[in-house]
């Protein structure tokens, strides 16, 4: 990979970084200020859960991923797949901390979840800024789509239907 696009990687992971701790601070109070819209509640937290929680860093990643789709376009074979990836480590990280240390700790502790939410802001544009400078086959733009598509319908139906009977620490709020 060119050293030039190395460089813009590292200015547009750093943005989104900062994009991501920014846009999902303030998306968490988004659903309570609408009012309580309906729409809006489908890709908004709509309670305390760790599920709707999640949603803080899949919609400013998405969103973020959207506009680098259309400036970096050396990477677009590969940008929608790589981005998705950190973006699950990211959630990944969100959950695993949360019931790591609310087993340990036996409570809830709100700075913890704030801490954890921005450290996975921190470690998805991290890992996007590595996984974009391996090598890819330009096929996995549709993997890309099918991925982010599956993910957003999956967001939207757990909080259509959460499945609380078959994981209430999942989906109802502590």
């Amino acid at each position: 990979m060119e050293e030039k696009l190395i460089y813009n990687l590292k200015k547009w992971e750093a943005a989104e970084a900062l994009f991501v701790a920014c846009f999902g601070t303030l998306w968490h109070f988004v659903y309570e200020w609408s009012g309580e819209n309906f729409l809006l509640g489908l890709i908004a937290p709509v309670n305390e859960s760790v599920f709707e929680h999640l949603k803080l860093l899949l919609v400013p990643v998405f969103l973020f991923t959207l506009i680098e789709f259309v400036y970096l376009t050396k990477l677009r074979g590969c940008l929608l797949w790589r981005k998705w990836q950190s973006m699950m480590a990211g959630i990944a990280f969100i959950a695993a901390f949360y019931y790591c240390y609310t087993g340990i700790l036996q409570r809830d502790v709100a700075w913890l979840d704030v801490g954890s939410f921005y450290a996975a802001a921190v470690l998805n544009s991290l890992l996007a800024y590595r996984l974009l400078q391996a090598p890819c086959k330009k096929e996995r733009r549709l993997a890309g789509c099918l991925a982010w598509a599956a993910s957003i319908f999956l967001m939207v139906l757990g909080t259509l239907y959460p499945p609380v009977e078959m994981l209430p620490g999942l989906f109802l709020s502590p």
